[in-house]
C-alpha cells in the first residue's frame, strides 16, 4: 500500500470509529457487520445513529449540522453573536476569536474535530462520520433480505439526504471540500473542489433523495392538514421529499451567490428553477404559511408546524445547562451564560408598520417626515416581528406582574437599573454600558433576544417544546424571490411557480400583518435585492445563524461587520414634549471590545492543520491571525 493510502486509511478509520460500535461485535446487541446489513431492524439501528433526536445521547448526529449554537461547554455561543447583528452578554475568548478573525488553531480544532470532552460537539468530525455512515448504508443496501421496497427506498432517500447535507454544512464553514461518495478504499485521492462544485454535488444528492423518498411515499412525514395524524408522525424529524427539494434549491442558491458563482446568470437561473420546483411541490403537499396568530408556533410550543418542511424539536427547561437555555432565554434572566443580544444595527432592519425602512439616517429622516417614525418613540409603529423577536425596554410578556413591563433602562434618581417581576420573582435585565467586564452576562446593546422565549423566568418555568425549523416555507418563498430577482427581476417568475419574486416577498410580509413592499423599493432589480435581503434578515432572524452565512455568500460581510456597532441607551426622565414616554432614547456605540473586525480570510473557517495534513491534495484555508 502506498504511503498516502495508509494515511488516508487511518484518517477515515478515525472518521468511522462511531460506526465501528455497530460493525464490530457488540456485547449488548451481539451485532457483527454481517448482522447489521442483513436485517431491516439492524440496518436501521446502524443508520439511525445519525438521526438520533437527543444530542446528549449521540453528539455525532445530523442535528449538529444545524449550527444554531457553537456549543463546547465553556465556549458556548451563537455564530450570529459574532456578526454585526448581535453581541453576547458574556464575552468569551472563543467567541471573540471568531468575531475579530483571530481563531487559533487550538480553538478551531476544538470546535471542529476535538472529542476530548463529553461536552465537545465537533461539527466537522460529526459531518465526516455521517458521510461515512451514509456511504456504508448506500453501498450495503443490497444485503437487506427482509425489507419492503418502500423501506429500502426510504433508507436510501435518507442516506443520500444526510450525505448531501453533511457536505453542505462543511462547505458553508470551510468552503469547497472533497466530495466523498464512497467508503474507504486503499488508494484514495481527495482533491479539493470549489464551493460551487461542492454545492452542486450536494444538490445532486438531494435530488436522488427526493426521488427515493417519493418512491417510498415520504413526500411528507405526516398526514396533510385535516387528516388524522397531521403533525403527529413518529418520524417527523426525518427528512421528507419536500425537504429534499427545498434544501437542494438552497444548495444551488449558495452555488449561485456572489461568493461562489462560477457561471454567472446561468447559476441563478438554475437556482430559481430549483426553488420553483420546491415551492410548487410544497404547496402541492399542502404546506402553508402560518397565520399571524400562530406565528410563534414556528419557534416554541409545538413539536412541528405545517410551515416546517424539516425541523428538530426538543423539550427543555431554560437554564444555563441547556443549549436552548443559553440561546433562547434572555441571559440575565439566569446566571451568567452567554446570551444573544441584538444590536441597534439589526433592530433598524425592522421597518415601520406602514413599510418605511429604517436602516440608515436618511431612511429614518424620510420615515419621520412621513409621520411614520419618532426618535423618542422608537419601538412604536413597527413591523410586528420586531416585538416577537426583540426584547426591549417596555416589552410585555404573559408572565409579568400585572401592569408591569420589562425594564431595561437606567434610573438616575436611584443610580440603578430597575428590576422586573416575572413569574412572581424579581428579574434583572442589566445593561453594561462602557463596561469591559464580560463575565456578568448583561446586555451591552440595551436589547435581549425574545424569539424563542415564551416569557417566563427560567428558574420558575416548566419544560416546554422548542421547535427549530431547518427549512420552513417562509424561507422557500424568500429564497425563491432572491433567485428569481437575480435571474429575471422583481416581476419575473421561474418555471410554473404561482408567484413572481415580488409576490413571494409580499406573501411573507402580508401573513404577519405587513403591507406590500413600497413601490419605490421594488422598482428595479438592485433596489429590490436590498429589500429581499432585509426581509430575509427580519423573517429568519436568529434562526440557525442564517445571517452569519448570508452576509458571507452575498459578499457584504466587509460592509456589515466593518461598520460601528450600536445599541440603544435608555434613561428614565420626566415626561415632556421632548420625551413623551418619560424615557431618553440615545443610540450609542457599544464598547470597543464588542466591535467586529473583518478580514477577507474570514469568509471561510481555517481547517485545522492537524487534520488538513492528513489529506492528500487538500489546499488549506488561510489561517486566521
Amino acid at each position: 500500500m502506498k504511503k498516502k493510502s495508509i494515511i488516508l486509511t487511518l484518517f477515515f478509520a478515525l472518521l468511522s470509529c462511531v460506526s465501528c460500535n455497530f460493525l464490530e461485535v457488540d456485547p449488548e446487541l451481539g451485532l457483527t457487520e454481517e448482522d447489521v446489513f442483513s436485517t431491516y431492524k439492524n440496518y436501521r439501528l446502524y443508520f439511525d445513529y445519525v438521526m438520533h433526536k437527543d444530542p446528549s445521547v449521540n453528539k455525532y448526529n445530523i442535528h449538529e449540522g444545524y449550527p444554531l449554537y457553537v456549543d463546547f461547554n465553556d465556549r458556548r455561543f451563537t455564530l450570529v453573536a459574532t456578526t454585526d447583528a448581535a453581541d453576547a452578554g458574556r464575552l468569551l475568548r472563543a467567541q471573540q476569536e471568531v468575531k475579530i478573525g483571530k481563531l487559533s488553531q487550538e480553538t478551531c480544532n476544538d470546535f471542529t474535530f476535538t472529542t476530548s470532552s463529553s461536552n465537545r460537539r465537533p461539527i466537522a468530525l460529526a459531518m465526516f462520520r455521517i458521510i461515512r455512515i451514509a456511504n456504508r448504508s448506500i453501498e450495503n443496501i443490497d444485503k437487506l433480505t427482509n425489507a419492503k421496497p418502500q423501506e429500502v427506498a426510504d433508507l436510501l432517500g435518507q442516506a443520500y439526504f444526510v450525505r448531501g447535507y453533511a457536505h453542505f454544512v462543511l462547505c458553508r464553514f470551510f468552503g469547497g471540500m472533497p466530495y466523498i461518495n464512497e467508503s474507504q478504499k486503499d488508494d484514495w485521492d481527495l482533491p479539493r473542489l470549489s464551493a460551487n462544485e461542492t454545492y452542486r454535488l450536494a444538490a445532486e444528492d438531494f435530488y436522488r433523495a427526493y426521488e427515493y423518498l417519493k418512491e417510498a411515499g415520504k413526500m411528507r412525514r405526516d398526514a396533510r392538514p385535516g387528516v388524522a395524524g397531521h403533525l403527529a408522525a413518529a418520524d417527523m424529524n426525518r427528512p421528507s421529499g419536500c425537504a429534499a427539494l427545498a434544501i437542494r434549491a438552497r444548495a444551488l442558491m449558495y452555488a449561485a451567490s456572489p461568493l461562489n458563482n462560477l457561471n454567472g446568470q446561468q447559476d441563478w437561473i438554475e437556482a430559481a428553477d430549483a426553488y420553483a420546483l420546491a415551492l410548487n411541490t410544497a404547496l402541492e403537499w399542502d404546506y402553508g404559511l402560518l397565520p399571524a396568530a400562530e406565528y410563534t408556533d414556528n419557534f416554541f410550543g409545538k413539536e412541528s408546524t405545517n410551515e416546517s418542511l424539516w425541523s428538530f424539536a426538543h423539550t427543555v427547561k431554560g437554564n444555563n445547562t441547556s443549549l436552548t437555555g443559553y440561546y433562547a432565554y434572555p441571559q440575565s434572566n439566569y446566571s451568567t451564560a452567554s446570551g444573544t443580544c441584538p444590536t441597534q444595527n439589526f433592530v433598524d432592519k425592522y421597518e415601520t408598520a406602514d413599510g418605511y425602512p429604517l436602516n440608515t439616517e436618511a431612511d429614518r429622516a424620510a420615515a419621520k417626515a412621513a409621520g411614520s417614525y419618532q426618535e423618542q418613540r422608537p419601538f412604536e409603529n413597527r413591523d410586528p416581528r420586531f416585538e416577537l423577536t426583540i426584547l426591549h425596554d417596555g416589552s410585555t410578556t404573559p408572565y409579568l406582574k400585572q401592569g408591569e413591563v420589562i425594564n431595561i433602562h437606567y434610573d438616575p434618581e436611584t443610580g440603578k437599573y430597575p428590576t422586573t417581576s416575572i413569574s412572581g420573582k424579581t428579574s434583572s435585565f442589566g445593561i453594561a454600558w462602557g463596561s469591559q467586564d464580560g463575565t456578568k452576562g448583561y446586555s451591552n446593546t440595551g436589547y435581549y433576544l425574545r424569539k424563542q422565549w415564551r416569557g417566563a423566568r427560567s428558574d420558575q418555568d416548566v419544560k416546554y417544546v422548542h421547535h427549530e425549523a431547518i427549512v420552513r416555507l417562509a424561507e422557500v418563498y424568500l429564497s425563491y424571490a432572491e433567485c428569481v430577482n437575480e435571474a429575471y427581476g422583481p416581476n419575473g417568475r421561474a418555471g410554473n411557480a404561482p408567484v413572481t419574486a415580488l409576490e413571494a416577498v409580499n406573501l411573507v410580509r402580508n401573513r404577519i400583518g405587513m403591507p406590500d413592499v413600497r413601490p419605490e423599493l421594488c422598482s428595479g432589480q438592485d433596489v429590490f435585492r436590498e429589500r429581499i435581503r432585509n426581509e430575509r434578515n427580519v423573517e429568519l432572524a436568529f434562526e440557525g445563524n442564517n445571517y452569519y452565512f448570508d452576509i458571507r455568500r452575498w459578499k457584504v460581510a466587509p460592509q456589515s461587520m466593518g461598520q460601528p456597532l450600536y445599541g440603544m441607551y435608555v434613561e428614565k426622565c420626566p415626561v415632556s414634549d421632548q420625551y413623551p414616554l418619560g424615557r431618553k432614547y440615545e443610540r450609542r456605540q457599544i464598547p470597543q471590545n464588542r466591535q467586529c473586525v473583518w478580514k477577507d480570510y474570514m469568509y471561510w473557517w481555517p481547517f485545522p492543520d492537524e487534520q488538513a495534513d492528513k489529506l492528500v491534495n487538500f489546499k488549506n484555508n488561510e489561517k486566521w491571525q
